[in-house]
């Protein structure tokens, strides 16, 4: 057995040693048939070198380099979408054929502004109310009787409410006209994280004018020390014996913990109706320098609490009763300052309808590629294999027997040149 091996060895041996594909022509007519035939077996030998060498290197760069297949879509509805990504995820590409479209088209926003403004206490007849009844007993209150104030409170905070509302329809009427530029369709979460993120930035711009607007008034009037109609900010003084009777002297008001309207117009104190020497706390309201800037310290806890709005009803003598908020219908807590709630310009939340399949249908999609990593199978490997077998075969039996000839010729010019 072994004998019968080592001959059907040596018998292989001899036949590729011995092996010649290549005629005489392929080496000129002026080469004898015995050199041909030597030739043709040394290109025999380099060809199928090369040729394995080169078949093994591309069949495996074939291999494991990608093979990307592309699908076209034309004009895909968005059902036809859905079902897309659903079979494919978010590996497609979708070109629009409208790259710009006004925000209004797919979003809708109506904000929910604090329960205070949209409450019966922000009325022009509630305010009415109080006023006519406080008038007519203005001149006998107390200058640190609240009554004095509490008009002037609710006026401001009805305009604060005003403030909010304009601002807020307004940052909302210029974003949505505004233009999304896509040239490709976004995905359905791409597309919402966008929005949402540029309502956020319109939803945080609009408190921020607010405040600088009020702080430029706020600085205004401290700074120029214009004393207030109320005089709770500064007070005249006398002096005796008078040295100036051009100049009248005022002294800053001092509020609680010793705090001076000369020095801030933040100091504030408790509220009260003063009554025959009767102080009557009004839960939640501050008296300070200013209306406004007390006003902007102090709470709404009162409108939640039935118990003092009955009080307000019996010291204003106000005829029409009135029901405490509930504590349920907002976000922001009964003991909120107003400064606060200016912060969010008295907003709770803006309210967001963004419709993903309308802005699909301003996109309007007209080409839709899907491009996934085909796997090989045998009818491609098998296919690959001929055509690079074809290939080869027609570039190394064109360029071998040259090489050959050249090595050869090179190898007889450098013996003559030793002898």
């Amino acid at each position: 057995m072994k004998t019968i091996i080592r001959n059907m060895i040596k018998l292989l041996s001899k036949t590729l040693l011995e092996l010649n594909i290549f005629s005489s022509r392929d080496f000129g007519s002026n080469v004898d048939r015995l050199t041909a035939k030597y030739h043709g077996q040394w290109v025999t030998r380099l060809y199928i070198l090369l040729f394995l060498s080169s078949f093994i290197i591309l069949i495996f760069y074939t291999i494991i380099r990608p093979h990307n297949i592309t699908e076209t879509f034309h004009q895909p509805s968005f059902d036809f979408y859905e079902e897309l990504k659903h079979n494919y995820g978010n590996q497609l590409k979708y070109s629009c054929s409208q790259i710009a479209s006004q925000y209004n088209k797919f979003v809708n926003i109506t904000p929910i502004f604090h329960p205070i403004c949209l409450s019966q206490f922000i009325t022009k007849e509630w305010h009415m109310n109080i006023t006519s009844a406080l008038t007519l007993k203005f001149s006998l209150y107390s200058t640190n009787d609240y009554r004095r104030f509490l008009s002037v409170h609710l006026q401001y905070l009805q305009g604060l409410c005003q403030i909010s509302y304009d601002s807020v329809t307004n940052a909302i009427n210029e974003f949505l006209p505004s233009l999304l530029i896509t040239i490709e369709l976004l995905s359905q979460h791409g597309f919402c994280h966008h929005i949402e993120s540029l309502i956020e930035q319109s939803q945080f711009k609009v408190p921020i004018l607010f405040s600088r607007f009020r702080s430029l008034i706020q600085t205004f009037n401290h700074g120029n020390a214009f004393m207030t109609t109320f005089g709770t900010n500064y007070q005249y003084v006398s002096l005796m014996p008078p040295d100036d009777w051009n100049y009248a002297h005022t002294d800053p008001m001092i509020y609680d913990d010793n705090c001076s309207c000369g020095l801030s117009s933040n100091c504030t104190t408790q509220a009260n109706f003063i009554e025959n020497s009767t102080i009557i706390p009004i839960l939640g309201f501050k008296m300070g320098c200013l209306p406004s800037e007390s006003f902007r310290l102090s709470i709404l806890e009162c409108f939640y609490n039935q118990t003092c709005l009955d009080i307000l009803h019996q010291y204003t003598n106000i005829q029409h009763s009135s029901t405490a908020l509930s504590t349920n219908l907002s976000y922001f807590s009964s003991d909120t300052t107003i400064n606060e709630l200016i912060s969010f310009a008295f907003t709770e939340q803006w309210s967001k309808n963004i419709s993903y399949s309308l802005y699909y249908n301003q996109c309007s999609p007209s080409l839709c590629l899907y491009t996934h990593i085909e796997k090989l199978n045998t009818l491609y490997i098998i296919t690959l294999f001929l055509s690079l077998q074809g290939g080869l075969t027609l570039v190394l039996g064109w360029i071998c027997p040259k090489l050959i000839r050249i090595i050869f010729k090179s190898t007889v010019i450098e013996e003559g040149k030793q002898h």
